[in-house]
């Protein structure tokens, strides 16, 4: 089964310094969905530090899950971020984007 249109849960507002939790939610694909995270239409990587765009960000990124962790956040975190779940059937799905404030 195809995902469905999946649901990011972000805070629109998070302290510097502080820790933020984005999840990624999707109640239909068969096989489960993994998750992709973007931030201005950018994909975020695994690892921050792989990235010119993104190395001066610290989070970690869950694809099973769809849970993106920034410990601490920074000023570099405020943008649009939307997910996006694929699982090799249909259409890759992406949520609305929401913006986060650091």
């Amino acid at each position: 089964v195809p995902p469905s249109k999946p649901v990011a849960h972000v805070p629109t507002s998070a302290t510097i310094g502080s820790k933020a939790v984005l999840r990624c939610s999707e109640a239909d694909g068969s096989p489960p969905p993994t998750f992709q995270w973007y931030r201005n239409s950018m994909l975020m990587p695994a690892d921050p530090k792989s990235s010119p765009t993104f190395r001066n960000s610290s989070y970690t990124l869950d694809s099973t899950t769809g849970v993106l962790t920034f410990e601490p956040v920074s000023s570099f975190d405020t943008g649009e971020y939307y997910c996006e779940a694929s699982n090799n059937v249909g259409s890759p799905q992406k949520s609305e984007a929401i913006r986060m404030e650091a």
